[in-house]
């Protein structure tokens, strides 16, 4: 006798023996047991997860000598004939080669005839989607009246093509994929029963390869076994069914984790040059972090996972160094490169940029810890805690004071507001009156606080300078032109803004500086603002380069 392969060996013979389908058996079990046997069954669900076989299982039921029952003999005449596909009265067609309205026209004609040995003459119609719609309505009466003797059982992986008049006349039976649990318990029992040496992790990846699909597995089981023999390792079935190994997985997320980039590109060409689709491997390294994410944020993590249990313990061991916020970050930057990978004309360059963005991820701290480290920052300065240098760092690139705290972190506080005064006699502060001691930090004052208030109007208050401050009013000279114009069109500003720093109604007087707008115009491109530092600055490279780029002049 011919080699028989392990999909048809161990093909399930009585209810009991399907995996993963107890929803439909059950109901099953229960119809035969009420006798509530309907004339016409629909199972439907992917392939290789049982259809056709609990067909051939619920037709040995119910032609059983020793039935109806709901568990086959598989001793008595009709039951072996059944298992062996040699019975007259069960017939297996193929829809896709019975697909004209022909095929059921004959079948019209002999349905008629009682069966010869068994209790029901029963039709079983695989694929049966791909019967045309003329065939359909060719069966549509027969299927809704058939003799008493006659049951139709169809079985389809695409439910959703056949017309709702053949469905309406069917009990349907969604079948389920089977949980990769089960597939790898399975393909163990096989293993063993038939002498064969297999790991955890080589059971798992065949489990994973077929998708849900038992007879998949099965059938993976006996070309990895044509392989590689009695003893199949990782990479028997890695070699054998072109996988790619599971390590590189948690290789590459070690680099990754490390911030190493020479080796995370070192392991993407070893990728390529496999010969994976890239594609499928980021999808299989979504899962990879995912399920390092499960593994960081439940206790009992193995009843969730379907992975071996060598494989829960590395990805215990990489979750202990890195932060649920990392890794969920390294997750979104995947995510988005797998779907510019999926329509990238290069996809191995969309992948190395990819891996490197993970890389360069920095620390996270969560939300909550950082506004908890703000209010103790707060509490502290209420109560003191932070102490001013004596004379506060100026941040170059933003013009703000840095302050140096008690545990040395920088803490910016707003910029005071300089008041450019121009070197030589021409001066602008250069003017026929004196103001009293003091008055100058009072005008320095006013200005900062304009400036929290009003920065446009600051930003004006700069070039102007002070004649006299009393009791009553405030009295500043400005250059003619826009500066002058703007400060006038916005004297009740002012004035509001007096009576809120002052605390009391004062009057404010402005008056043009027409002595300093000549002393500007001579002077040219060749003035200089006075600076905390001696750097000159018409001097300056950027500067010049600004100058010469859009033709300005320094104010």
């Amino acid at each position: 006798m011919s080699y028989l392969v392990l999909a048809r060996k161990w093909r399930p013979q009585v209810f009991e023996d399907v995996i993963g389908q107890r929803h439909v058996i059950q109901t099953l079990q229960n119809a035969i047991a009420s006798k509530r046997i309907a004339h016409a069954y629909l199972f439907s669900g992917p392939r290789g997860v049982g259809k056709t076989t609990i067909a051939r299982i619920l037709a040995k039921t119910l032609n059983c000598s020793k039935g109806p029952a709901p568990t086959p003999c598989n001793e008595c005449q009709c039951c072996r004939e059944i298992t062996n596909s040699s019975s007259v009265d069960v017939l297996e067609i193929d829809g896709a080669s019975n697909t004209g309205v022909d095929s059921v026209r004959e079948l019209r004609e002999t349905i008629k005839y009682l069966p010869s040995s068994g209790r029901y003459r029963i039709y079983i119609i695989d694929e049966v989607h791909m019967l045309s719609t003329s065939a359909f309505n060719a069966l549509l009466k027969t299927l809704e009246e058939p003799p008493a003797h006659a049951i139709f059982m169809f079985a389809t992986t695409e439910a959703h093509k056949i017309p709702d008049t053949i469905l309406s006349r069917c009990q349907r039976f969604d079948f389920k994929r089977i949980p990769l649990k089960d597939v790898q318990a399975q393909i163990k029992h096989i293993a063993e029963s038939e002498g064969i040496e297999i790991s955890d992790t080589a059971v798992y990846l065949l489990a994973r390869e077929s998708e849900g699909s038992m007879r998949d597995s099965q059938s993976l089981l006996d070309q990895v076994i044509s392989f590689s023999g009695g003893k199949i390792s990782d990479a028997d079935v890695a070699n054998a069914l072109g996988i790619m190994d599971r390590s590189l997985l948690f290789q590459l997320t070690s680099a990754i984790l490390k911030k190493d980039n020479e080796e995370c590109l070192n392991l993407i060409e070893s990728i390529y040059n496999f010969g994976y689709d890239l594609k499928r491997f980021c999808q299989d390294f979504l899962e990879h972090i995912r399920n390092l994410i499960i593994v960081k944020m439940v206790k009992e993590a193995k009843e969730i996972l379907d992975i071996p249990d060598i494989e829960v313990s590395e990805l215990q061991g990489l979750a202990g160094g890195v932060s649920f916020l990392d890794l969920q970050m390294m997750f979104n930057i995947l995510y988005r490169g797998y779907e510019d990978i999926a329509r990238a004309a290069a996809p191995r360059f969309v992948l190395e940029m990819t891996i490197l963005r993970m890389t360069h991820i920095d620390a996270v701290k969560p939300l909550p810890e950082v506004i908890k480290r703000l209010e103790d920052m707060e509490a502290r300065v209420e109560k003191g805690g932070l102490k001013q240098s004596a004379a506060a760092n100026v941040n170059v690139n933003t013009g703000r004071n840095i302050e140096k705290s008690e545990n040395s972190r920088e803490i910016y506080s707003p910029p005071a507001i300089p008041k450019p005064v121009l070197k030589g006699s021409d001066s602008i502060n250069n003017v026929s009156h004196v103001v009293k001691e003091g008055e100058g930090d009072s005008w320095n004052r006013f200005v900062a606080f304009v400036q929290e208030k009003r920065p446009a109007l600051a930003s004006h208050l700069e070039f102007a300078s002070p004649i006299s401050m009393d009791d009553n009013q405030v009295s500043f000279k400005v250059k003619d032109g826009h500066y002058f114009t703007y400060l006038i069109n916005n004297k009740d500003n002012l004035v509001n803004l007096c009576e809120d720093f002052f605390k009391k109604r004062m009057a404010v007087n402005i008056q043009e500086d027409k002595d300093a707008v000549a002393a500007l115009a001579d002077k040219g491109r060749k003035e200089v603002l006075e600076d905390p530092s001696p750097i000159k600055t018409l001097e300056d490279k950027v500067i010049k380069d600004a100058l010469k780029i859009f033709g300005g002049r320094v104010v």
